[in-house]
């Protein structure tokens, strides 16, 4: 099964297919994070995460073989027609392979199927994945 990148708005999301794992989502998540020096405690981030929720923000997943294995906040600031992608995060066992640069595009390809015509990318890792593939531009 390829990787794939699936817009979530709530943590309780059932990616997760497994019998008795359905709920299992935010405790891999917050792994991902707690595991990934470039970023802040997944506590942290899956509150930030949540907040966001709440304001129509989404977590982009990134899914392989039923297992989560990276992910990336696409957040509208409200004030331009961007979308901000931040709080990239790749499964340690997955560094490395160019899958974060795989998923970005994927996080891309989604957003602009929705009309999205602009990214801010937060963090030098994103940035330089948005800028490698040139996906900086404005899409007209």
């Amino acid at each position: 099964m390829p990787l794939e990148a699936i817009a979530i708005n709530s943590l309780d999301a059932p990616l997760i297919k497994k019998p008795g794992r359905e709920h299992e989502l935010a405790e891999r998540l917050q792994a991902l994070y707690d595991t990934d020096d470039s970023q802040p405690a997944g506590a942290e981030v899956l509150s930030i995460i949540e907040q966001g929720f709440k304001r129509g923000q989404c977590l982009y997943v990134g899914m392989f073989n039923d297992k989560p294995i990276a992910a990336v906040g696409c957040f509208d600031d409200g004030q331009t027609d961007a979308k901000r992608l931040q709080y990239l995060t790749v499964h340690a066992e997955n560094r490395n392979r160019a899958i974060d640069a795989k998923f970005i595009k994927l996080v891309y390809d989604a957003e602009v199927k929705k009309g999205v015509r602009q990214f801010v990318p937060v963090g030098a890792d994103i940035h330089r994945i948005m800028t490698e593939y040139e996906l900086l531009q404005v899409i007209r």
